[in-house]
């Protein structure tokens, strides 16, 4: 536990410091910048997911009502609390259906989407520039993101799947891993058609 503490007080000062040193290349050249970027992305690992929509994993069923005050609250099949939101639009991508589930001492550790077809493109976008290429993916070489499969496994614990054709994104957080059956369980459904 002191030692988990301890890594990410030093990847925040190593990204503090990485920041100043960008910030001085910055005058000089952008190769400076980009070569900068990619040494401490080697040094702090793969990017992670810290939030959907500006819910953050770790906040209470109480914050994300106060973001959404429309939704609703839900008892998920294994027992864990629900909070749905329908027909939601953020940045262009339209999203029919949004499950945040609730772990009783981790807070929010499930975020579960279905999206729009015209939106597959933005949602892939999105994560790839978030997370960067996935793990594993499913698709021929060229293929459009409504047929794409993919699934990122990063290095906090957390797993994302991107499936195109049922038109779904999950993310279980670091704590997630009780909500992972329900996640699984969730991918198999087809997207809701309204």
């Amino acid at each position: 536990m002191r030692s988990r503490g301890l890594l990410t007080i030093v990847r925040g000062l190593m990204v503090v410091v990485a920041g100043a040193i960008a910030c001085a290349a910055c005058s000089s050249s952008s190769a400076a910048v980009v070569s900068v970027q990619k040494k401490v992305q080697g040094i702090l690992g793969q990017p992670n997911v810290t939030s959907f929509l500006d819910v953050r994993f770790g906040d209470s069923l109480y914050r994300v009502q106060n973001r959404f005050p429309n939704g609703t609250v839900e008892t998920a099949p294994y027992g864990a609390d629900t909070y749905r939101l329908n027909n939601i639009e953020v940045d262009g991508i339209r999203y029919a259906r949004i499950k945040y589930e609730f772990t009783s001492y981790s807070g929010m550790q499930l975020v579960m989407a279905w999206f729009t077809p015209d939106s597959s493109g933005k949602v892939l976008e999105k994560l790839v520039a978030a997370v960067g290429p996935p793990t594993e993916q499913n698709s021929a070489k060229g293929s459009s993101p409504t047929d794409t499969q993919a699934i990122w496994q990063l290095p906090h614990g957390e797993r994302v799947v991107y499936d195109g054709p049922k038109r779904f994104v999950a993310v279980v957080g670091p704590g997630g891993g009780p909500l992972k059956q329900d996640a699984v369980e969730n991918e198999a459904l087809d997207s809701p058609q309204h």
